[in-house]
């Protein structure tokens, strides 16, 4: 092969944009390590090496009080080699066990799947995205000083809250090389905050959260405004009010959103599509949802917490239309599902170390519409605002369903959150609720996960409460 895959501390780069070995071949090679996987490329018909090594702190206060500072350093490689037609694979955790990789992954070729496709062949991204190297510099002082500012914010609106706040960063750089010329590498930077108030009681539990994950490090300014509407947000749940079972108009806020969105994107993956179990297996171009439903899978939105210039198979990511006004436009493929289909590889396999690449979103971004939150509150009068839901992942995704709690929810009254309604639960189908009952779309947006949302103002929505 003449290249190992052994070296590259992650930051290296200032931009994020894959670097190739052959343009640092100081760096990259230590061949004393590396004798046998020099020579896989004569042992193995084919092969694919992906390597992983990190950095990362987090600091995290639960119960009011300290609870973890946690400081790590993570590496890992895996070997998917290919013998007689059939893929093995084999990873570690531990640098000096490269070798023994690629051995385990030819011994195990002739149990494997398939390989009914091809790695990535050589191919460059050609964009970049945000890398902050402050993201692995983060000071544990600092860190506890911003959880015990958010705590004290916290405390100050209801003494009777429970803090939970949670403070992580690091660097990540990934190398991922192919029998077919590819040898692709990115550095990653990540900031992320978790804030929460809750409370447990005898036949009263609540818990309120705010969060949101970047490749930059986040402002101390905005944690605190988020530690202020979760307190401002809390104090309006404590206050419960009567609900009654019937159909409503519901403001599902962008946490809410993310679920009823979940059936779309196991209807998009390509295992489900190679599998002919979606519904969306024949729907490319149609029709299928209202006019104002568009959702874009973005991996270099500026944004975003995460995204990738390859995926998880040295394949160069795509910003692609997937909804694009309510019309069906593209899914999501690794190289085996889209060899399966027929369909051009998207850059879209996902996978850890020790796990291999299967279909997935990288940022999805949903269009915002043309009404103000303010009105759709008053348009929402009588019914709900969902803000979260719990137990949602029981449905079944690939027939719509969407079923779950309203593990926070608030009766709509003279257009504002009058107070929190409890034992309520709801069970729609998103094909149908996305296709024709959707009253509005807001003009704001929220980070949910690596999902940019809208709030949707939804009509006809049955809700069971007790």
């Amino acid at each position: 092969m003449g290249r190992d895959f052994d070296s590259g501390a992650p930051g290296a780069s200032n931009t994020g944009k894959a670097t190739s070995s052959e343009a640092d071949t100081g760096v990259y090679e230590k061949p004393a390590t590396a004798k046998f996987t020099e020579r896989l490329g004569s042992l193995a018909d084919a092969y694919e090496m992906y390597k992983s090594e990190g950095t990362s702190l987090s600091v995290s206060f639960e119960n009011d009080r300290l609870n973890e500072i946690r400081q790590g350093e993570s590496y890992g490689i895996s070997i998917r080699a290919v013998k007689q037609g059939k893929i093995g694979f084999s990873y570690s955790s531990k640098p000096d066990e490269i070798d023994h990789v690629a051995q385990s992954a030819l011994r195990m070729a002739p149990w494997g799947k398939p390989y009914d496709y091809e790695f990535a062949a050589k191919a460059d991204s050609g964009h970049t995205r945000p890398y902050d190297p402050a993201c692995g510099e983060i000071s544990v002082e600092r860190s506890v000083e911003l959880c015990e500012n958010v705590k004290d914010i916290i405390k100050s609106i209801d003494p009777e809250a429970t803090a939970d706040v949670s403070i992580r960063g690091g660097l990540n750089a990934t190398r991922i090389a192919t029998s077919r010329g590819q040898d692709c590498r990115e550095d990653e930077s990540g900031f992320g905050y978790f804030v929460s108030a809750r409370i447990s009681e005898e036949g009263n539990f609540l818990t309120v959260y705010r969060g949101r994950g970047s490749a930059r490090v986040i402002a101390d300014e905005e944690i605190l405004e988020q530690a202020r509407e979760t307190g401002e947000e809390f104090k309006i749940a404590r206050k419960l009010l009567p609900f009654s079972r019937g159909k409503y108009r519901v403001l599902f806020a962008p946490h809410a959103v993310a679920d009823l969105l979940l059936p779309i994107a196991v209807g998009v993956n390509g295992m489900n599509i190679a599998r002919k179990t979606s519904r969306f297996v024949d729907s490319l171009g149609e029709e299928l949802f209202d006019k104002r439903i568009s959702l874009e899978d973005d991996p270099f939105h500026p944004d975003a917490p995460s995204g990738a210039l390859y995926d998880g198979e040295g394949v160069p990511a795509q910003k692609r239309p997937i909804i694009e006004n309510g019309v069906l436009k593209g899914f999501v493929h690794t190289l085996s599902t889209a060899q399966k289909c027929g369909h051009a590889p998207t850059g879209n396999g996902q996978r850890s170390v020790s796990s291999q690449p299967s279909p997935g979103l990288h940022s999805v971004i949903m269009a915002a519409g043309d009404t103000e939150l303010d009105q759709m509150y008053r348009d929402a009068e009588g019914g709900l605002c969902v803000s979260q839901l719990l137990g949602t992942f029981t449905s079944n995704f690939l027939a719509g369903q969407v079923s779950g709690n309203v593990s926070l929810g608030f009766l709509v009254r003279d257009g504002r959150r009058a107070g929190r309604v409890k034992n309520c639960a709801l069970n729609v189908n998103s094909f149908d609720v996305l296709k024709s009952q959707v009253v509005s779309v807001s003009k704001q947006r929220e980070w949910v996960g690596g999902e940019y949302l809208p709030w949707l103002l939804i009509d006809g929505i049955g809700i069971s409460a007790r």
